[in-house]
């Protein structure tokens, strides 16, 4: 069983390589004992503490809680902070009983004096080697509960030495990896945007100078689009306690008589052979587990997106043009981005307002559409649901419906207001404007952007007391709208962008395909971003497009090397079709007849990160699955005419034989051969690329 119980004091959550182990004390307190490597017989376990005995310090600050809750003794961060109707702001509880089935369990805390709850869940994916926890706070009295803290998680590592990696990032770099020891105090990632943003991201990655095949891996991650923190603290009981869930800056919940909340899920795992055993892990549990069924299993399509084009000057004609250029050079899928509805001639009007311009498009979008069709791709749009313009119908017949304070001026970003999604009128709007939208005209893509920050979270549709829940009831909000859309066209695929990859996160997995991980297309930044983004988020969901350089570096990098670099993800172009010459659109074709070749390997395969240029000369990236396995070699700058590189490859079967062409030489070698001694390769002066295939043999 995945899930063990000893004397019901020791509780021994089992997958196949891990183990995590629960114990309650004398005194009712849930505490880890264990997390690591699997450790088959629980019962060891009995009698034994996760105290330190050496450290002079109350028990609550010297225990690796499972749900610690302000105040107490407690010095540390706590997961829980609640207040009762008498001012009482700590819950004192004990461990008072559990509910074990095959793969769940959950534990219910009762405060010790009050009719308050808080059911502990823990699900197991034993061949998976993922365990997934989550909260639910149960007010079971008549007067009300106030939470104003509740992470979905919390986790204990003892000993010190750790590391946390978390990223740095903003607009044009999302994704800069960053590891920074924790060895006092804490280490806090928030995000209080109204979204996970740019910055941060609600993960967590714990190591002890661990490396891509070496050293001990503690990861998870939020299923959470909203206001997040994480918090890795270096406890002075000579333990790390991570956090993770709801922000609870600007955070209250009233839970009345009855009433309950639930935390989104928080989903980790371990590792013992470092970074890459973490991320074959976690993307093989996304693909089989997060991502909607639709689409899981379906490779996405070659896309052209028309903005770098056209930007908002959008005309039924000129786009039929710029189709029928993107059906020559081999693309799936057509889009037209923004400006195709009423008012939208630049950024400061128009949104909300989800009606086709008939100025643009005189007989509507399915002229467009059906041409698309015609062409043999599919049709896609560009929509941004969450905003309005001043300057749009919407605002003038409801200006009620975005976050504002009463008399404050509404702060303006991005020339837009934030619609004020946590009212329901707003989100039943939206579901039927997009839904009249999507059955009137044949569109299987949607790029769902989002371009301003959250401010003034007020509400006209909230009693003011409820105001600091409206971040979380903004979240929930989007993801009916979604959730809706996608009941009733589930063979429409929906892109989560967000100024970029402002909306990267589990939460956003579970109901798009695919996310836009940055607005920064220069392809040898690309490099660095996609590469931090592959330690927990799935290659198929990163999309990746050949544009032409809009001045992010002002640099000149070769057809080949940008076109390898969006071939590392789902591959988009975005390039102006109109100045394109037809020599260099049959340049772009033969590369995308290649990754459609190899896209089953790069979007589904298994990915091992070779090289990088954070610390290597070149950049390498290998994917593997079944019998093929590609790896792209990127140089940014020959040194002293160093040109020739050794790559060592992984995951291949040692005692098979692989062939392979290089500089057009066809060889065959052994997997032990290509994994240990490598492929020498020769890469010359600025930005050179290459693309090697290697297929099984018989």
């Amino acid at each position: 069983m995945a899930i063990m119980n000893y004397d019901n004091r020791v509780f021994a959550l089992q997958t196949k390589n891990t183990s995590y182990i629960l114990g309650i004390s004398e005194n009712g307190t849930l505490e880890n004992l264990y997390w690591g490597k699997k450790i088959e017989h629980g019962e060891d376990f009995l009698g034994e503490s996760g105290k330190n005995p050496t450290i002079n310090m109350q028990e609550p600050q010297n225990v690796r809680e499972e749900c610690s809750s302000f105040g107490g003794m407690r010095f540390k961060e706590t997961s829980l902070k609640v207040l009762f109707s008498d001012g009482v702001r700590d819950f004192r509880c004990k461990a008072e009983g559990f509910v074990r089935e095959e793969n769940h369990l959950e534990f219910i805390l009762e405060d010790i004096k009050y009719p308050f709850e808080v059911h502990l869940h823990y699900q197991v994916f034993p061949e998976e080697d993922v365990i997934k926890k989550w909260r639910v706070a149960v007010n079971k009295g008549e007067d009300p509960v106030v939470l104003e803290r509740f992470y979905s998680a919390e986790y204990g590592l003892p000993g010190e030495g750790y590391e946390s990696i978390n990223y740095k990032g903003r607009w044009g770099a999302e994704f800069l990896a960053h590891s920074e020891p924790v060895n006092s105090g804490k280490k806090v990632y928030e995000s209080l945007y109204g979204l996970t943003a740019h910055t941060v991201n609600p993960i967590f990655m714990i190591h002890k100078q661990a490396g891509e095949t070496c050293g001990e891996v503690y990861y998870g991650a939020l299923e959470y689009s909203g206001n997040f923190k994480t918090v890795i603290e270096a406890v002075n009981s000579n333990f790390l306690n991570i956090l993770i869930g709801i922000s609870d800056t600007d955070f209250a919940w009233e839970l009345g008589a009855g009433e309950s909340f639930e935390t989104p899920a928080v989903y980790a795992g371990y590792s013992d052979a470092g970074f890459q055993k973490m991320t074959h892990t976690i993307h093989n549990f996304c693909k089989k587990y997060l991502m909607p069924k639709e689409f899981a299993k379906k490779p996405l399509p070659v896309l052209y997106n028309s903005w770098y084009s056209t930007t908002f000057a959008v005309h039924c004609d000129e786009q039929i043009e710029l189709a029928k250029r993107a059906a020559k050079m081999g693309v799936e899928l057509f889009v037209i981005d923004d400006g195709w509805f009423i008012g939208r001639k630049d950024d400061t009007a128009g949104l909300g307002d989800w009606h086709v311009d008939k100025e643009k498009f005189p007989k509507g979008l399915s002229e467009l559409a059906d041409k698309v069709h015609e062409l043999g791709m599919k049709f896609g749009v560009w929509i941004e649901p969450e905003m309005v313009n001043p300057k749009s119908q919407l605002f003038q017949l409801h200006p009620e419906w975005i976050y504002q304070y009463p008399g404050r001026e509404v702060l303006m970003g991005r020339n837009q207001y934030e619609l004020d999604m946590a009212n329901p009128q707003v989100v039943d709007y939206l579901i039927t404007i997009f839904d009249q939208l999507l059955t009137e005209t044949k569109i299987e893509y949607i790029k769902w952007d989002m371009n301003r920050y959250a401010s003034e979270m007020g509400s006209e549709s909230l009693d003011k007391n409820q105001w600091k829940e409206l971040s979380v009831r903004n979240t929930k909000g989007v993801y009916r709208l979604i959730e809706e859309l996608r009941r009733r066209h589930p063979e429409v695929e929906f892109e989560a962008c967000a100024s970029g990859g402002g909306r990267v996160d589990f939460g956003a997995m579970r109901y798009f395909d695919e996310y836009w991980p940055s607005d920064n297309t220069d392809a040898l930044d690309r490099l660095s971003i996609q590469e931090s983004y592959s330690y927990l988020y799935p290659v198929k969901y990163m999309r990746a497009w050949l544009t032409d350089d809009f001045g992010m570096d002002r640099r000149k990098i070769p057809l080949q090397f940008s076109m390898y670099s969006a071939m590392c993800g789902s591959l988009g172009i975005g390039i102006d079709l109109n100045s394109t010459s037809d020599k260099k659109m049959e340049e772009i074709a033969s590369y995308i007849k290649v990754y459609k070749e190899i896209r089953e390997t790069v979007q589904f395969g298994d990915l091992y990160r070779l090289c990088s240029l954070k610390t290597d000369k070149i950049q390498a990236v290998q994917y593997v699955k079944d019998r093929e396995s590609v790896v792209f070699i990127f140089l940014d700058h020959e040194q002293y005419g160093d040109a020739f590189h050794c790559v060592k490859l992984r995951g291949l079967e040692e005692n098979q034989v692989y062939q392979f062409e290089l500089e057009g030489i066809q060889y065959e070698k052994t997997g032990a051969f290509l994994m240990n001694r490598g492929v020498q390769v020769k890469l010359y002066g600025d930005y050179d690329s290459k693309l090697l295939r290697f297929k099984k043999k018989g």
